[in-house]
């Protein structure tokens, strides 16, 4: 035993060894390990010289002091010799320190066969003995095992009055708890006092872990870094459990970043060649065979990996040994996720489904052990997946429900974090069930080929919410979308062909989808159904949209085009897009295209990106654009239109004068304006049914956290002329066939539900209107008069779609010039052409004609208005 020898104090050896023990007392590493050496050198050999070694790494190794434990137990095997029964035991008591337990077994094993030759061992050394066979056994997987050796040891240090030993091994029971995932364990661990030591640390982040506060024991292990002097042996396990938990957390820039850290980490550790390989395991793509570990998990990971690198046969070789070692719920969850996946991957060698039915099986198994808390990683993965066999073997109801579930505890998982930052970048890189629909109908287009985009245009309508639909048929009753299952696409193409029998031919719709790793397109129109995707990383494209709209404020929007961040912004969303098909896969005959999409996509201006090519041309130049909620939305529009078709007009301005210009000029225009343009006024106009168009100018706000509140200001000035959202929703709008709301921030919408967006838009549709032309930011007032005066005109003969392009058209060209008043002096507003000036206008829902006149009265419309442009420009 360590310690259990006696020198004459005041002898050179004795005053040596005291000194050194008193540095071991103070906690001052480095002087004790130089006064043990000297010791050892005073000490010239022979059985005192053995005790004094073994005194020297055991201090060190109950000092923390595991890197200097491991040298100096080298050093003293070349004296006494590597067979050396105490200097065994602490190799054994370092390398299981150290976290590397396969290299503690063979020195257990060493110590065994010196036992068997004869000899022997203390009570206390036979005591740590049996710990280390408990701490080899645990991490065998071994629990029985490892419990009862480890309760032998602690037995056996109660016998012997060993409060140290004890301690040690009631230490040894809780991580095995904690790693197991047994709450009370969990939360001693988590509540107990602040760690002090490197293996404190380790465990308190293994403890968050298992409740899944992944962003708590990221904080625990860069504490452990800041505040405490991690020993070398102890560094690479602190930073590789740091970096697997950023991977959880979304910051693989992060994770990446370590990896220099990591690798010297490993230079410095017990055994450098088994750390490399720790730390090449350490990567997504590393495939590192776990030959020196006992581990299941580390086993079964890289089978795993061996199936993500196609090398089935081998995986298939390994899970056969492993599949009786599976001991506790981890380890047969893991074991059957793994097998699940090598059916999955067979399947796709082969085709034959009874390897799909064998993986839903395993997936099934994996998801039903995996019910506890600190399992939640693995059940999620495995309802994903077990979701994805379920929709290959078409049982899409299955499939939905597995997702649903899959993505509401990532939900709970993103939610346990601190940060809005992690719970977002979590949330953008969790698919739901319709990104795993579309992933599906995407995947079934790579195997079967273009007959299944049919397929992938159901998936994307899926995901776009149908609340919106309710009310759009006439005398307000609602109706269901009957969509085909995506694998049916027989169905899935009449289904198709029914909702596109009328698209004019000079239209398309463009359908965006983002998912978390890929953004899918599909054009559909007449003689056109063309699919594509791009991949990249949903968190990328929300972060240029959000550097996008950092710029739309009123009082950032000049600095942004002066900068030319604005334009950055705009290049960056069009690179992430992928738009280089939309330049050859169209016919010339198609020049209108109606945007359908979601989430993100939906803040995205696409009239000012610039599509690919040398010629800077935007895509709001070649073609008409217009927004359409879903598909299924696009006929109802269309039938409202055409009951509200005609051209008489309402402009509601609360300041007198404004619009009165614009309401002489053409019969049939009603101007209610200053005083008298109240909300009551503008419900009382509205409810005479007379005007087949309503434009309200005026400010107007968008309500970021209600956007119920959002609001136009009427009159009078302040809130009790405000027009909020409900509000509108509630205004009788069954007679305009076009709302147009020149006011800033009135197209902005939040998303809720299934991708709803809510707003004031949306209040214009649930009101009535065919269509709603409105501002995605703040627009300057004189541009958005020059832009919304030539809309009007050119709806006179024109859809809607091309009214607006031909309106923001003009004002780019600077065939209109917009002025601003300049300390009372009219004043042509800079960068006019600039797309941050007119961009922010779109067309929502029906984008057909608001006019009722015939193809003749348009005709001699457009003459005589060319006519006029032409007199007004000589």
């Amino acid at each position: 035993m360590a310690g259990d020898f006696e020198v004459d104090p005041d002898s050179p050896v004795g005053r040596a060894l005291t000194a050194a023990r008193r540095a071991v007392a103070r906690g001052d590493v480095r002087r004790a390990d130089a006064a043990y050496e000297t010791v050892f050198e005073l000490a010239g050999g022979g059985p005192l010289g053995e005790s004094v070694a073994i005194d020297h790494v055991a201090a060190l190794l109950t000092s923390g002091a595991v890197a200097r434990a491991a040298k100096r137990c080298a050093e003293y095997a070349g004296s006494l010799g590597a067979d050396h029964v105490g200097l065994s035991l602490l190799r054994a008591e370092i390398s299981s320190a150290a976290g590397d337990q396969a290299r503690a077994g063979d020195d257990v094993e060493a110590v065994r066969a010196a036992l068997a030759r004869g000899a022997v061992l203390d009570p206390e050394d036979h005591a740590r003995l049996l710990r280390l066979d408990g701490l080899v056994a645990a991490d065998r997987s071994e629990l029985l095992l490892a419990e009862r050796k480890l309760g032998e040891a602690r037995d056996a240090f109660l016998v012997l009055d060993h409060e140290q030993g004890v301690a040690g091994v009631d230490g040894d029971l809780l991580t095995l708890a904690v790693r197991h995932g047994v709450e009370s364990a969990v939360s001693d661990v988590v509540s107990g006092p602040a760690p002090r030591t490197t293996a404190d640390y380790l465990l308190r982040a293994l403890a968050f872990r298992r409740e899944l506060r992944y962003e708590e024991a990221c904080r625990t292990l860069l504490e452990c870094l800041e505040r405490t002097e991690v020993d070398p042996a102890l560094r690479l396990p602190v930073l590789a459990d740091l970096t697997a938990l950023l991977w959880l957390t979304r910051r693989p820039e992060l994770a990446e970043r370590l990896r220099p850290m990591l690798l010297d980490a490993a230079e410095h550790a017990p055994d450098p060649v088994a750390a490399r390989r720790e730390v090449e395991r350490l990567s997504p793509d590393g495939i590192v065979d776990p030959d020196r570990s006992p581990r299941f998990e580390r086993r079964v990971e890289y089978a795993r990996r061996l199936l993500v690198a196609g090398r089935l046969e081998e995986a298939e070789k390994l899970l056969v040994e492993l599949r009786d070692l599976a001991h506790g719920d981890r380890d047969v969850a893991s074991w059957h996720l793994t097998a699940g996946e090598l059916e999955w991957g067979r399947f796709h060698e082969s085709g034959d489904e009874s390897s799909l039915r064998e993986a839903v099986g395993h997936f099934t198994a994996a998801a039903g052990r995996a019910a506890s808390t600190a399992l939640t990683e693995t059940r999620v993965l495995a309802l994903r997946l077990l979701g994805r066999v379920l929709f290959k073997l078409e049982h899409e109801d299955r499939a939905d429900a597995c997702w649903v579930e899959a993505h509401g505890l990532e939900e709970r998982i993103a939610a346990r974090q601190d940060s809005d930052a992690v719970r977002v970048r979590m949330l953008l890189s969790a698919a739901d069930e319709h990104d795993e629909r579309v992933r599906a109908a995407h995947d079934a287009v790579t195997g079967r080929g273009p007959h299944a985009v049919a397929g992938v245009v159901v998936a994307v309508e899926q995901a776009r919410g149908a609340t919106i639909l309710d009310g759009l048929l006439p005398g307000g009753a609602g109706f269901l979308r009957d969509l085909p299952r995506i694998t049916d696409l027989d169905a899935a193409w009449r289904w198709v062909g029914d909702v596109t029998r009328d698209l004019p031919k000079s239209q398309v719709v463009w359908m965006l989808h983002a998912t978390p790793h890929r953004v899918h397109h599909v054009l559909l129109g007449h003689g056109v159904l063309r699919h594509w995707s791009a991949p990249v990383a949903r968190e990328h494209l929300v972060a240029a949209v959000k550097g996008l709209k950092s710029w739309w404020g009123k009082s950032v929007l000049d600095l942004g085009i002066r900068t030319g961040d604005f334009e950055q912004r705009l290049a960056d969303i069009a690179d992430l897009l992928d738009l280089a098909p939309l330049t050859g896969e169209l016919p010339p005959h198609v020049h209108r295209v109606a945007v359908m999409v979601g989430g993100v996509l939906a803040d995205v201006p696409f009239a000012a990106l610039v599509l690919p090519g040398g010629q800077r041309q935007r895509l709001g130049d070649r073609f008409a654009l217009s927004d359409l909620p879903c598909l299924s939305a696009r006929r109802p529009l269309l039938h409202r239109a055409r009951r509200r078709r005609g051209d008489r007009v309402l402009l509601v301005s609360p300041m007198r004068g404004r619009l009165a210009a614009a309401a002489a000029e053409r019969p049939g225009h009603t101007l209610l304006d200053g005083e008298a343009a109240t909300p009551a006024g503008l419900r009382a106009e509205l409810a005479r049914r007379r005007h087949h168009q309503v434009r309200v100018h005026g400010h107007g706000e968008h309500d970021r956290e209600d956007p119920a509140r959002s609001w136009l200001q009427l009159a009078p000035d302040g809130p009790d002329g405000w027009l909020r959202s409900d509000q509108l929703q509630g205004l009788d709008l069954s007679g305009c066939g076009t709302l147009v709301m020149g006011a800033c921030e009135s197209g902005m919408a939040n998303r809720v539900g299934q991708d709803e967006p809510v707003g004031l838009v949306r209040a214009g549709l649930q009101a009535g209107a065919a269509s709603v032309v409105a501002a995605r930011w703040v627009a300057d007032e004189a541009v958005a008069t020059a832009v919304l005066d030539r809309f009007g005109e050119y709806a006179r003969y024109l859809p809607r779609d091309v009214a607006l392009q031909r309106a923001q058209g003009d004002v780019v060209r600077g065939e209109v010039v917009a002025h601003a008043l300049v300390d009372d002096v009219p004043t042509p507003v800079p960068d006019q052409d600039h797309p941050a000036r007119w961009a922010c206008w779109t067309v929502y829902g029906d984008a057909g004609w608001q006019t009722a006149a015939g193809p003749l009265r348009r005709l001699l419309r457009r003459t005589f208005d060319n006519w006029r442009r032409r007199a007004a420009n000589r």
